[in-house]
């Protein structure tokens, strides 16, 4: 049994955010978007290089994300929009943009594999101790086909996503909904997240201890830092994960 290092309680869930947490969405959504690049000649009709695509369709992506978090758009005007707005910077002829290619996107980017460094390894501990959950705010299919093909669904007992849930992290529903599943107190799980607005802030308002996978090396804001539920930043799942 795993004793709470916070609470001091015995431990019985840990849950995790998949994207930038255990699955390296950067790497993943940059090799998909290559092939996409290459696959429809975008340096032939635009000029832009491969670099430049990739920037570009990542900064629009960011901010429809954030859109969507808050309720402001849909998914299917997230899935097509970030595309055509990005063609449309581009300079790309409408008569130019590839059709359904955010389904070709949906279709390469979840099967690709490259996770986290020390990923498989964290799941497997936590795997031996406690349950384990996937809270996300992806789409729920395409959050499942990764868990699958990159085999980290055999550790996972739960997965939460906004999709299917209605209702995106940070809201304090979406966590107590995690918690009602799991039929356990907010002192008997940890959770953990790289983005310090959905996944810290919102764990922590939720009652949660979170800790904070520091992804890009930013810093977490102090205010944050300060809280008395954070755990603290995690710079290595492996060295976490061995802390326990």
């Amino acid at each position: 049994m795993l004793i709470h290092p916070l609470s001091k309680k015995p431990l019985k869930w840990v849950f995790f955010d998949l994207d930038n947490t255990l699955w390296d969405f950067d790497a993943n959504a940059r090799e998909a978007l290559n092939e996409l690049y290459v696959r429809h000649q975008l340096e032939l009709h635009t000029g832009y290089r491969q670099e430049q695509f990739i920037q570009l369709y990542q900064d629009v992506n960011l901010a429809y994300w954030k859109r969507y978090e808050q309720g402001e758009v849909t998914k299917d005007v997230l899935r097509t929009a970030r595309f055509t707005d990005t063609f449309a910077q581009m300079g790309l002829p409408p008569a130019l943009y590839p059709p359904n290619v955010w389904d070709e996107y949906l279709d390469i980017c979840p099967r690709m594999t490259v996770l986290i460094p020390g990923a498989r390894e964290c799941l497997g501990f936590f795997y031996e101790h406690v349950k384990i959950g996937i809270l996300t705010n992806g789409f729920e299919e395409t959050q499942r086909i990764k868990l699958a093909e990159s085999g980290l669904d055999s550790y996972v007992t739960y997965m939460q996503s906004s999709e299917a849930f209605g209702t995106a992290k940070p809201t304090k529903a979406f966590f107590d909904a995690a918690l009602d599943f799991a039929g356990i107190d907010a002192s008997e799980c940890l959770y953990i997240g790289d983005n310090a607005q959905t996944d810290v802030e919102g764990g922590m308002n939720a009652g949660i201890y979170t800790y904070r996978y520091a992804y890009h090396d930013t810093p977490t804001p102090s205010d944050l830092q300060a809280h008395t539920l954070f755990g603290g930043e995690v710079r290595s799942l492996t060295q976490w994960c061995q802390s326990f």
